[in-house]
């Protein structure tokens, strides 16, 4: 009887292209002839799948095996960069300069891009300006709660009131609409404010380019339904540059706004207008900063009339009216806004334009308050 020695046992089998086992093909027989794994359902969460394994030729039996495999995981994906917060609408414009400074509003549905030229123009000067937003006013700010002309004027004053007390003195301007809030500021903090910058001032829609139906304005009032309906802007849009015109039509076509402001104004907004205007006019008698009054000769939203009527009723020392001939309601970006923003540089340096404006013929204007003087092209 011939005796054989015991087979060696055989290493443990390592990767094979059914992962990582513990057990190679070779312990489920005898000859070392590899089977078939048989995979049954997918791994858990260690890892494991379970199967049968079928084995070769002279292997025995069918076996279980539970197979442990190393799970072959994707590479990780780079951290997302965090993302600043997009702004859901126009921004304040601050330009941080000198300890003097000067804060405006735009006109109504608008955004300060109306009076960036303005505003940058008064920051090389030396002067620290922002133009500001709010909400229900300006143009695509909707405010989360019920907002009209107590808001808006509320809102003017918060303004003022935060950056006066950063700056040694603090004057206040504006267009359009915008001017009767910074009026109704320079009324409300009278001894605050240091100079007054009412640009295109607006206390009447009387201007030759106004729609007939501002008339019907009044039936809006008793009809609430029609303060949802909107007023579509038209040309010119207050502007006499042609070039310009055409180039803010198209804006207005492509977003439904401008840098002259919105293509459509709300009948409640300017109904909000309108009251704006009988709250500021008994204000105007406690305004006695210095107040500088530029607006168009053939404005085609309000007439001279309004500047007229504010430099006829405030109470201030000095006052300076000066009617412009080459534009349109939109001075701040007309053709003229290289001399309103000259004007508006001088005012504020203390120079005074009486000479010239006796030079030019234009009317002195002798009151009780003071010295005023009135500059206009022979209206």
């Amino acid at each position: 009887m011939d005796f054989k020695p015991p087979r060696a046992p055989e290493p443990d089998a390592g990767p094979s292209r059914f992962g990582e086992s513990q057990f190679g093909p070779s312990r489920f027989g005898g000859h070392g002839t590899s089977g078939v794994w048989l995979e049954e359902g997918r791994p858990d969460a260690q890892g494991r799948v379970t199967g049968l394994y079928r084995p070769g030729t002279g292997e025995g039996t069918v076996t279980g095996l539970t197979m442990v495999r190393t799970p072959t995981l994707p590479p990780p994906s780079p951290a997302p960069k965090p993302q600043a917060d997009k702004p859901t609408g126009p921004r304040a414009l601050s330009l941080p300069g000198g300890r003097r400074g000067v804060l405006l509003f735009h006109g109504l549905s608008s955004t300060p891009l109306e009076l960036q030229f303005l505003a940058r123009g008064l920051h090389r000067a030396g002067y620290s300006v922002r133009v500001a937003v709010i909400e229900g006013y300006s143009h695509g700010l909707p405010s989360p709660t019920p907002s009209g002309h107590r808001q808006w004027a509320d809102a003017a004053v918060a303004e003022f009131d935060r950056m006066r007390s950063q700056h040694d003195s603090l004057a206040v301007g504006g267009l359009c609409i915008g001017a009767l809030l910074s009026l109704h500021v320079a009324g409300t903090r009278p001894k605050a404010v240091s100079h007054v910058l009412a640009l295109s001032t607006t206390l009447h829609y009387d201007g030759w380019a106004a729609p007939r139906s501002r008339w019907l304005l009044p039936l809006a009032r008793m009809m609430p339904a029609f303060g949802k309906l909107a007023v579509t802007e038209r040309e010119p849009f207050g502007l006499k540059d042609e070039r310009l015109r055409a180039w803010i039509a198209a804006q207005m076509r492509e977003s439904g706004g401008s840098d002259a402001g919105a293509a459509s104004l709300r009948v409640k907004d300017l109904l909000e207008a309108q009251n704006l205007m009988r709250r500021v006019r008994p204000e105007l008698k406690s305004i006695v900063a210095p107040t500088l009054l530029l607006h168009a000769r053939e404005d085609d939203c309000a007439s001279p009339r309004s500047a007229f009527e504010v430099a006829s009723s405030v109470r201030s020392e000095r006052v300076h009216c000066l009617v412009l001939n080459d534009c349109y309601h939109m001075i701040s970006i007309d053709r003229e806004k290289a001399r309103v923003l000259a004007e508006m540089k001088d005012f504020l340096q203390g120079g005074s334009q009486a000479s010239a404006a006796t030079e030019s013929g234009a009317a002195p204007i002798n009151s009780t308050h003071g010295t005023r003087s009135l500059e206009h092209a022979r209206l």
